[in-house]
């Protein structure tokens, strides 16, 4: 789509954000931020999680053909090659894109309608083996993963940091959108697939496919709903101030590579991800064969349940552990807490109380990871100060194609070594009791659910000792923010910062919002016959007492 059309189409004012305000509100986060991306990720995560098991039980692909262990190995990370190809030039048309709702809002609309499509395509594959139906899995898993997705993705991790420079507030959207993102959709695909869906759905080619058109078309509108309640406000202060420009792609690889910080961002978000989806590839086919039997309905629900409980209540614990002790040494802490409770998994990955024990633990030390956003927009802050280059574009793109070729490496290798010990399709050998497989194909198994992520935590809480980006936001914020008004000056023009900003608006709502208290109260005395002076003066004395406890509470925990 040419860029002239894309303006004048994201022209219109019905396409304008239902976000007005200058600070980040309400329902942006709990809309724009939690709800609205819950669907894409759901599904993404249900994909990512069964869609191995669709082929290999379903489909029953390791016994179409002689050459088939080769194509599952081969397959998924050559689609991401070819994903990692499309995530680049993505990044650039996003940095191009230049229309009155913003740079990356607009392909959050668009990827809308292209994720269901591609979604029910997917599952809908020709059921006999034949070269037609691989050629369908790898036409229709590229549509998905390499375009649709990706252009979702590519524009919701941008987000974050187009959203505000506000510190403060893009770190509580950080939290949102990791808890709409990955916390919630988690915790549904992990308890109701296993749960309610698996044991339903069997090995039911049509259950499949409904269950899964469902999904996708629940996604459809809540991505809308991403676009409408979501607001680029650093992309605005940009175009007000004429500071909107494009950066060569060389120029920003150049700019990027030197800074070490965001060379151990991309490394710590490698290990992050292919972590997380080797994990992911891996927990049904653990609770089938390895802690219980084949789609029992209640190993893998009780085991992610537990697993996943810290996660609701402990997001809202870990931001005043973060805000106290810094992003950072949470980090380390929490990943290494997380290493040895899958160490202890390992030893007993056979006992269901073992596994409970130590998976409660892993999610406990898992909670920092959900303020990784925040560090991306760190990063690229300390960058821009540092070489005064805004590289969004191109951290977005090679952030999302770590992300995207994370899950073709778990999976191709995964699938590997699933071929490569004997792995057998689920057969039944009586009724309701399905066949057992070998000792080293459970041994693989569990190597890839609890040994893989042990080394790669540790990994991630060595990179964290070097990353000391947080030692230098204070003045890379206050250096930007000097450049700005210099650059402004130099313009003949005032520069106001986004935080300066929000004050003012700030004040403005709360001056609005005590004349409409004044009206109303004096109507409530005209009403009832009582003296305006009076109840004014009472209403004063409540605040002024309730102020007088809070300064008394703030100077007792100083």
């Amino acid at each position: 789509m040419k860029e002239s059309l894309l303006s004048r189409v994201f022209s219109s004012p019905r396409l304008d954000s239902r976000v007005r305000s200058a600070n980040t509100t309400g329902p942006e986060k709990w809309l724009g931020y939690f709800l609205g991306p819950m669907g894409a990720y759901i599904l993404n995560f249900t994909i990512i999680g069964y869609i191995n098991v669709f082929y290999t039980d379903v489909l029953n692909l390791t016994n179409a053909f002689p050459w088939v262990a080769a194509f599952l190995t081969l397959f998924p990370i050559l689609s991401k090659v070819l994903d990692a190809i499309t995530n680049l030039i993505m990044g650039q048309i996003i940095e191009r894109t230049r229309t009155r709702q913003g740079k990356a809002r607009p392909w959050i609309l668009i990827s809308a309608p292209l994720m269901t499509v591609f979604c029910i395509l997917m599952f809908r594959l020709p059921r006999e083996h034949s070269i037609w139906q691989i050629v369908m899995i790898a036409l229709s898993y590229n549509l998905f993963f390499s375009f649709a997705y990706t252009i979702f993705n590519m524009s919701h991790t941008l987000m974050v940091p187009l959203s505000t420079n506000n510190v403060r507030q893009r770190d509580g959207l950080s939290l949102f959108t990791n808890m709409g993102s990955n916390m919630l959709p988690g915790v549904i695909v992990s308890l109701l697939f296993p749960a309610v869906l698996l044991p339903t759905l069997g090995v039911d080619y049509d259950k499949w496919v409904l269950t899964m058109s469902i999904l996708a078309a629940v996604a459809l509108p809540l991505t809308v709903v991403e676009y409408y309640f979501t607001k680029e406000r650093v992309t605005e202060a940009a175009v007000s101030v004429g500071e909107q420009k494009t950066v060569p792609f060389t120029e920003q690889l150049k700019v990027c590579f030197s800074s070490k910080y965001w060379i151990l961002m991309i490394l710590f978000m490698f290990c992050f991800h292919v972590m997380s989806n080797i994990m992911t590839i891996s927990l049904p086919y653990f609770c089938n064969w390895v802690l219980g039997t084949y789609n029992d309905g209640t190993t893998q629900m009780i085991l992610s349940a537990v697993g996943k409980a810290p996660l609701g209540f402990g997001v809202f614990l870990l931001w005043p552990l973060v805000k106290k002790y810094g992003k950072r040494t949470v980090m380390i802490i929490g990943f290494l807490m997380a290493a040895v409770a899958e160490a202890v998994c390992w030893a007993g990955s056979h006992s269901m109380a073992v596994m409970l024990v130590g998976s409660l633990v892993y999610a406990i030390g898992w909670l920092p990871s959900y303020v990784y956003s925040a560090l991306m927009a760190d990063t690229l802050d300390y960058i821009e100060c540092e070489r005064n280059v805004r590289a969004d574009g191109l951290t977005a793109s090679l952030f999302t194609i770590v992300a995207t070729v994370s899950v073709g490496i778990g999976q191709g290798l995964f699938n590997l070594g699933l071929t490569t010990t004997g792995y057998v399709a689920p057969y039944e050998v009586s009724a309701g009791v399905y066949n057992v497989q070998n000792a080293a194909t459970q041994g693989f198994i569990t190597f890839a659910y609890v040994g893989v992520p042990m080394i790669l935590l540790l990994c991630m809480s060595l990179i964290m000792v070097f990353f000391k980006v947080e030692n230098h936001l204070p003045r890379v914020h206050e250096e930007l923010i000097a450049r700005r008004k210099a650059e402004a000056a130099a313009r003949g023009e005032v520069y106001v910062s986004p935080e300066e900003k929000a004050v003012i608006e700030q004040a403005e709502q709360d001056k609005k919002a005590e004349e409409k208290r004044i009206e109303e109260l004096k109507a409530r005395c005209a009403k009832r016959g009582l003296d305006f002076e009076t109840e004014e003066a009472k209403y004063q004395a409540k605040i002024a007492q309730a102020k007088e406890k809070a300064e008394a509470k703030a100077n007792k925990k100083k």
